[in-house]
């Protein structure tokens, strides 16, 4: 059995399921984004999960990971507590899905969401931890190491 490329929707029995990585901010321009997510003047309801990724893909590309990671983790916890909702904050996901997206070098996070946007969901990180480990009240606190599958590792993308 052939495995579907990375872009093709999952199958389920007779039920067809494409799952769309939401940018409820791509109107705004890169730097519009950083300053209306600094300034908290962005909407909770433009700040999902394809724009966490965003922030991700921004940073990685402007600064060293190590800079990049404590760049996007404290972007969403200063946020997420200035919105009144800091227990959305999960640190293991935040770590994972950075240093997932330092694996890849697109030219920009629209072609890298072309390309992958069917894969960037839990399902992804299901590769890599069993759901009880994520969902664990350690992952949530401290970065928690995959139990299933080491992930994927390159150099950073922007040298320090």
């Amino acid at each position: 059995m052939s495995r579907p490329p990375f872009n093709s929707p999952r199958h389920f029995g007779q039920l067809e399921l494409i799952m769309p990585v939401v940018i409820a901010s791509a109107a705004l321009g890169d730097d519009e984004f950083l300053a209306a997510l600094d300034a908290y003047s962005l909407p909770l309801s433009a700040f999902r999960h394809g724009d966490h990724l965003r922030l991700a893909w921004l940073h990685l590309h402007r600064q060293s990971f190590e800079d990049a990671l404590a760049s996007t983790r404290s972007s969403i916890q200063k946020y997420a507590a200035y919105h009144g909702v800091p227990h959305i904050f999960h640190e293991t996901l935040t770590t994972a899905w950075v240093k997932l997206l330092s694996t890849h070098n697109e030219d920009s996070f629209t072609e890298f969401i072309r390309i992958h946007e069917s894969r960037l969901n839990r399902d992804l990180l299901h590769r890599f931890w069993t759901p009880s480990a994520l969902d664990s009240p350690i992952a949530k606190s401290a970065w928690l190491p995959p139990d299933k599958d080491p992930l994927p590792t390159v150099p950073a993308l922007v040298d320090p």
